[in-house]
């Protein structure tokens, strides 16, 4: 079982301002046992407020107080364990512990240092996205965050030699959130499989977020997979209808992919937004600045990592056979990884 996308460590660096400890025991670790996960990858990503702040540096030492938050709660919590190549997967796949594989959502961090790609390996990073959904040194986001335009142009000079450097440090290139243009430019250039953690289907909803049946295609060619992204907004299960969209769009990319290249990567945002909101409030008052309490908007399709087991009987009982379901539910992604990490 693998979660392909979840901000944890933002949110683990957010609750520790805001006082907390041991987060992953207590919010997250009884609900990955109980679905019975082997793998969550873990995001990096820099809030857009980090980089009006202070620009690149803010938001490359954002990205390592995140980093090492994280590294201290998996050191810290015994049934955790980091996973940085082959061999730390495949313990992790055993049970013997829940691997955490750690992945850049977005380099904004690095400007235009391609150096620091190196850094962040050394840290344990073992992927990254090029962007966010906001243009930098190296490509364009999907759309204008905030204002759903799209952004044209592809990547820039720097952004394809990028590519080429984390291919050359095994790192994995995650394709959501990337411009059409820029999918274009990495489908020409890559040379080993790349993915998208966190994408639905656009035939299915048409969302900013989504991927062409083209896109699907062609990342399935090249041997990527496609974590089905539990964001309402993005499954298009507004009216509530989670789990039939979630399914229509799982059914959907096995149809226009086949059964090996779709996975799970549900993006669960709504503890992490919560956690965010409580930390701004508390900031203003710090600063002597009125803050009403607000309460955030449930986004999430699933209410946690404990109900995945819903999804998968639901493509279960809707016709889809057992083989496939498993593929979904991690092997897919399992295997994927296994191709892009190194052996030791």
């Amino acid at each position: 079982m693998v979660d392909a996308h979840l901000d944890l460590a933002g949110e683990i660096l957010i609750r520790k301002k805001l006082g907390e400890r041991e987060i992953i025991r207590s919010r997250y670790l009884r609900n990955w046992r109980k679905a019975g996960l082997n793998l969550i990858v873990s995001s990096i990503y820099v809030p857009n407020d980090v980089l009006r702040r202070g620009g690149v540096p803010a938001a490359w030492e954002d990205a390592l107080s995140q980093i090492r938050a994280l590294n201290r709660e998996i050191e810290n919590t015994g049934e955790l364990m980091a996973v940085k190549n082959r061999s730390d997967l495949q313990k992790a796949v055993s049970g013997e512990k829940i691997g955490i594989l750690v992945y850049m959502e977005g380099l904004d961090c690095i400007g235009e240092d391609l150096g620091r790609l190196s850094g962040l390996y050394d840290l344990g990073v073992r992927g990254a996205s090029l962007t966010w959904s906001r243009r930098n040194a190296l490509a364009s986001g999907c759309c204008k965050a905030g204002q759903r335009i799209q952004i044209r142009g592809g990547l820039t000079e720097l952004g394809r030699r990028a590519v080429h450097e984390m291919e050359r440090l095994s790192l994995f290139l995650d394709v959501s959130h990337l411009n059409d243009d820029g999918f274009e430019d990495v489908k020409r250039i890559a040379e080993r499989p790349f993915c998208a953690t966190h994408s639905c289907a656009k035939a299915v909803y048409d969302n900013y977020r989504n991927l062409t049946d083209e896109q699907m295609e062609a990342l399935a060619s090249q041997g990527g997979v496609m974590g089905l992204n539990g964001c309402k907004y993005i499954a298009g299960s507004l009216s509530g209808n989670h789990l039939e969209m979630l399914c229509r769009h799982a059914e959907y990319e096995v149809r226009r992919m086949g059964g090996a290249y779709v996975g799970f990567g549900f993006d669960l945002c709504d503890s992490y937004d919560a956690a965010k909101a409580e930390l701004d409030d508390t900031d203003q008052a710090r600063r002597g600045q009125s803050a009403e309490k607000r309460e955030t908007e449930l986004c999430d399709c699933l209410p946690d990592h404990g109900s995945i087991p819903l999804l998968s009987a639901a493509l279960l009982q809707r016709g889809m056979d057992e083989e496939t379901v498993r593929g979904i539910m991690g092997g897919n992604f399992i295997r994927y990884f296994e191709k892009i990490l190194t052996k030791k």
